[in-house]
This record gives C-alpha cells, sequence and structure tokens, in this order.
C-alpha cells in the first residue's frame, strides 16, 4: 500500500467514529428515551345508568345499574420510539393493538363540549388516559374508559 491510501484510510476511520459518535450523542437528547421500556397497564371501564321505578301509589324509588370492567389488569406493556420525533408508541398488552401518540399533544385539557376533563397525561414513570369522558352535567347514563400505566 502507498502512503497515500494508508491516509485516506486513516481519514475515512475518523470521519466514520465522528459521524457514529454525533448520531449516539443526539440519540442521548431524545427526550422520548425516559419513556420507552416495559410498562405495567390496567385498564377500567365505568357504565352508570339510573331511573326512577314508581309502585301504585307514584312513590318512587330511584335504581341504579352500575358495571365496571377492567381489561388487561396487570398486563405487561411496552412503550417503544415512534417514527417521527414526536411519537411514542404505546401496546398496552402483548395482543393489544399499539397506540401512538404524538409528544405535542400531551396533557390533560378541559372540554366543555367533551364533558370534563379528556387527554392524557404521562410522566418518567406514569401514564393516564382517559378515553371516553364522562358526559357534562346531569346524566342518567354514561360510560367511561380509562387506562393508567406505571413504569417498572
Amino acid at each position: 500500500m502507498k502512503k497515500g491510501q494508508i491516509l485516506l484510510i486513516i481519514v475515512f476511520v475518523f470521519l466514520l467514529g465522528l459521524v457514529s459518535c454525533k448520531k449516539e450523542n443526539e440519540n442521548q437528547n431524545d427526550l422520548r428515551l425516559k419513556y420507552i421500556g416495559q410498562w405495567n397497564f390496567k385498564g377500567n371501564g365505568y357504565t352508570y345508568s339510573g331511573y326512577y321505578v314508581y309502585d301504585s301509589l307514584m312513590n318512587s324509588q330511584w335504581v341504579e345499574n352500575v358495571t365496571i370492567t377492567t381489561n388487561y389488569n396487570d398486563s405487561s406493556g411496552i412503550v417503544q420510539l415512534g417514527q417521527n420525533e414526536n411519537e411514542l408508541v404505546f401496546k398496552y398488552c402483548e395482543s393489544c393493538n399499539p397506540v401512538i401518540y404524538n409528544l405535542d399533544d400531551i396533557g390533560l385539557v378541559y372540554s366543555s363540549s367533551l364533558g370534563g376533563n379528556v387527554g392524557w397525561t404521562l410522566t418518567d414513570t406514569t401514564f393516564f388516559n382517559i378515553i371516553t369522558p364522562q358526559p357534562p352535567g346531569y346524566s342518567t347514563s354514561y360510560s367511561t374508559y380509562n387506562i393508567e400505566g406505571r413504569k417498572l
């Protein structure tokens, strides 16, 4: 090998090292990294309905029907990086379809048109998502579904 070829190889290896170190350093600055990993998720459903029952003397009695369901209770899930720079992919359980969240939309917000608190919150150790909020005002029936998670 000639001196010029050896010098060219050394420069190429040096530049390759710089480029790979830069990518690794950029990846370490990714704010999403604190969220990725194994999580434990729990899905809670709550359905309420109520109505009056009248007897022959027109005395009324309020009857309530409450159903509480739990899906993927204490299920092992995972949070992964999404394809776009602000995306996280949540998989609540092994057989669940993945759900993509955009970190730009993070936060629990109040919406009177949707009825109460809607949205989701995320910290480096906890997750909470209101999928179906309670309706605004008084209602004789409604359903909510919330997902809670904690990082393992």
